[in-house]
């Protein structure tokens, strides 16, 4: 079998073979952040989106990792998203923090406020952050983790543009408005539950429709409201709800929590993420941090033990243990990905 290595202007190499790369996530990283800054985005912004499209890599979460990639970059070339952006932070009482994104990233508005928020967390036993004018959030659990590995209990909401119909309705409405929570663990690392309020990603069907490959029927509805298998037909309808009515109640919070208090976009006045039209998103995240300690000093032990007692059952894992055992083998063993979109993404830097 022929190799090569080639090397990219960021400085990172791959190994290529067979139409397939292969990169260290050092490698992902650096690809990411040359791609960014080659579009326009300062190191303020490279550092902590290259950051996150290297950890969704390591999870295995290609489609908001280097797939989600171009997306970033041709929204900063078209000014969909401004590289360079500069996050304000203000205390607005005694509990609360908000950012404005200024139509930056998210990633790097919550990084402007991380340690301040820690901070007021372990101090007051409980704080939110409301992050307001910003742009998708990418992986919503990204966040949380970086709050558990600090020791907090976190949640995060983060609303985006309509893609889920009202219970009974046809029309987008809702975004896939995913939520997060987050929990420490001793000697383990975090439990990370990650997911939208629909059935899945939007992003999914969308790379199924420029595939041209069938989706399953639970993922989408056309536009009279009825599942299919089409993925155009798909993004023409509605994203299918998690859990039904359930799913759109959950949608709705998180709308409230990051739009109307956050926002200042609702998820129905919101911008697309998926094309170069429409200007700003200007949507929001909203997260909540507790400090155990301020509760008990058994919370580890008793999560633990509840841990321990679930897995006692056959077939049963702790929710995100795919995402370590993908992130433990991406560590030693990189990525692979196809050659076209890894010439692509050399493109932008």
């Amino acid at each position: 079998m022929l190799c090569s290595t080639t090397s990219g202007r960021g400085g990172y190499s791959a190994v290529t073979t067979a139409n397939q790369v292969n990169l260290t996530l050092k490698d992902v990283y650096e690809l990411s952040a040359a791609s960014l800054a080659g579009c326009g985005a300062s190191k303020l912004h490279t550092s902590p989106v290259a950051e996150s499209i290297r950890d969704a890599e390591a999870d295995g979460i290609r489609n908001v990792g280097l797939n989600y990639l171009s997306h970033y970059c041709e929204h900063l070339l078209c000014g969909k998203v401004d590289g360079k952006a500069q996050p304000t932070l203000v205390q607005s009482s005694a509990s609360v923090l908000l950012v404005d994104a200024k139509n930056g990233f998210a990633h790097s508005a919550f990084m402007t406020a991380f340690d301040s928020f820690v901070e007021l967390v372990q101090r007051q036993g409980v704080c939110v952050l409301g992050i307001r004018n910003s742009y998708a959030a990418g992986v919503i659990g990204w966040y949380v983790e970086k709050l558990a590995r600090r020791g907090l209990v976190a949640m995060a909401f983060a609303n985006s543009p309509p893609a889920i119909a009202p219970w009974g309705g046809s029309k987008s409405f809702f975004g896939t408005n995913p939520l997060a929570f987050g929990v420490p663990r001793p000697d383990s690392p975090p439990l990370i539950i990650d997911q939208s309020s629909s059935v899945t990603a939007k992003v999914n069907v969308v790379h199924a429709a420029q595939a041209g490959q069938p989706i399953p029927e639970t993922w989408a509805l056309d536009e009279q409201g009825s599942p299919t298998t089409d993925a155009q037909a798909g993004l023409r309808g509605s994203m299918a709800p998690s859990g039904g009515y359930k799913g759109v109640a959950m949608a709705m919070i998180v709308d409230l929590l990051a739009g109307a208090l956050c926002g200042p976009n609702m998820s129905h006045c919101a911008a697309a993420f998926g094309d170069n039209t429409g200007g700003f998103p200007g949507v929001g995240q909203f997260f909540i941090g507790i400090d155990p300690g301020a509760f008990t000093d058994q919370f580890a032990l008793r999560t633990e033990q509840m841990f321990v007692q679930m897995c006692l059952q056959d077939n049963v894992r702790l929710p995100g243990e795919r995402r370590h055992q993908h992130r433990r083998k991406a560590q030693t063993q990189g990525v692979w990905l196809s050659e076209s979109l890894y010439e692509k993404l050399k493109n932008y830097a």
